[in-house]
C-alpha cells in the first residue's frame, strides 16, 4: 500500500503541473486536443467540450496536447498562431504551478507540524532493528524519565545528562530506565555497544524537538521553505554537473517512489515534506534551459519575442526531439541504477 501511497503522490504533483498547462493555456484561447493522466495504454476517456480527457497505465506523468503544438496550422486557436506572451506563459504556467503546490504545502506543514530545532529530547523516535535497545522492549514514543534512578528532564539538558550516564556504562553493565509509555511507567533494562567512533550506544533515534508557527508565520516562512529547498538543489546541480558530487546519489522515478513508499507510512508530516520536496524540484528542474523541458521551449520563445519570427518549427522540433531520447535514455539508466541498488539493499 505505501507504494500506492507513493506512485499517487507522485502522480499528482505532476498532475498539478499539467493542470498549470491546461488552464493557462484554455484561458488565453488556445485549442487543446487532450488532457491526459498517465502514459501508455488508454484505461480510460471521455470527451467533453471537443477536448479528450484519458486515463492512462503508466500514470507517473501526464501531457497537455495543444492544437498545431509542434506544427503550423490554419487554425487559430493553434498554439503556434498565438501570440509569443500567450504562448511563454502557458509553458511556464506548469513549473509555477509546481511552486505555488510547493508553497501551500509548506505552510500547511509550517503550522501543523513546524520545523526542528537543534534540541534534542530523551523521547524515542525509532528503535533500530537487532540492537539490546530492540532486545529489551524500548518503543518508539518511549520518553525517558529517569536513568538508573536520577531523574532527568524532557528537554535537551535531560538528553546530555542520559549521554553522559551512558557514558559511564561499559557493554556488560545494563542501562536501567524508567519511561513513560502512554499514561504508565514502565521500567527497562537495557545492554549497550559501542558504535563505529567508540561511543556508547542503545541503538535508538531520539526525537528532535519541533516548534510550530502561527498561521500568518507559516505564510511569512513558507515562502523561505520553498527557497532553502530550491537553493540547496540548484547548489546540487552544480556540484554535480561541474564536480561529479552526488553522483551515486542520483535516483530516478523507481528510486524515488521505493524512498517515498519507505517513509511515508511515518505519517502524514512525511507526506507533506515529500509534496513540498519534489514538486519545489520539479518546477525548478523544468525551467532549467534544456531541450525538452519547459525551461528550452520558455529560451525559444525568447528568441521569438526578440527576433519577432519564430525558429523555423522543423529545427526547434528536431532539438527537442534530441532532448527527449537524451532524457529517455537517462531514465533507463537511473530506472536500472534504482533496481540495481534496491536489489542490493
Amino acid at each position: 500500500m505505501t507504494i500506492i501511497y507513493a506512485v499517487l503522490l507522485l502522480a499528482f504533483i505532476i498532475i498539478v503541473h499539467e493542470l498549470g498547462h491546461y488552464t493557462v493555456g484554455r484561458l488565453c484561447g488556445i485549442g487543446i486536443e487532450e488532457f491526459s493522466v498517465g502514459f501508455g495504454p488508454k484505461l480510460l476517456q471521455w470527451k467533453k467540450k471537443g477536448i479528450r480527457y484519458s486515463l492512462r497505465a503508466v500514470i507517473l506523468g501526464g501531457y497537455v496536447r495543444f492544437t498545431g503544438e509542434d506544427e503550423d496550422s490554419d487554425d487559430p486557436r493553434a498554439f503556434n498562431n498565438q501570440a509569443v506572451w500567450k504562448r511563454f506563459l502557458t509553458v511556464l504556467a506548469g513549473p509555477a504551478m509546481n511552486f505555488v503546490l510547493a508553497y501551500l504545502v509548506a505552510v500547511a506543514y509550517l503550522a501543523g507540524y513546524g520545523v526542528y530545532t537543534d534540541e534534542v529530547l530523551p523521547r524515542v523516535d525509532q528503535v533500530i532493528a537487532s540492537t539490546p535497545a530492540a532486545e529489551s522492549g524500548l518503543m518508539p514514543g518511549d520518553v525517558i524519565v529517569a536513568v538508573d534512578g536520577e531523574a532527568i528532564t524532557c528537554d535537551q539538558a535531560g538528553y546530555d545528562r542520559l549521554k553522559e550516564l551512558m557514558a559511564l556504562h561499559t557493554q556488560g553493565e545494563p542501562l536501567g530506565l524508567t519511561v513513560e509509555r502512554g499514561r504508565e511507567r514502565v521500567d527497562i533494562e537495557t545492554g549497550l555497544y559501542r558504535d563505529e567512533s567508540g561511543d556508547w550506544k542503545m541503538g535508538v533515534y531520539m526525537t528532535q524537538n519541533r516548534v510550530t508557527m502561527g498561521f500568518f508565520e507559516a505564510l511569512r516562512f513558507g515562502g523561505t521553505l520553498m527557497f532553502t529547498l530550491s537553493r540547496e538543489l540548484l547548489i546540487s546541480i552544480k556540484n554535480l554537473i561541474f564536480h561529479g558530487e552526488g553522483l551515486n546519489q542520483v535516483s530516478g522515478t523507481v528510486g524515488i517512489v521505493s524512498e517515498v513508499s519507505r517513509t511515508v507510512s511515518q505519517g502524514f508530516d512525511m507526506a507533506l515534506y515529500w509534496i513540498l520536496l519534489i514538486s519545489a524540484n520539479l518546477g525548478l528542474v523544468n525551467l532549467l534551459p534544456l531541450p525538452a523541458l519547459d525551461g528550452g521551449r520558455l529560451v525559444f520563445l525568447i528568441v521569438e519575442g526578440i527576433r519577432r519570427k519564430p525558429v523555423p518549427r522543423d529545427k526547434e522540433g528536431l532539438v527537442h526531439l534530441a532532448g527527449l531520447a537524451v532524457f529517455f535514455m537517462l531514465f533507463i539508466v537511473l530506472t536500472w541504477h534504482d533496481i540495481a541498488r534496491i536489489i542490493a539493499g
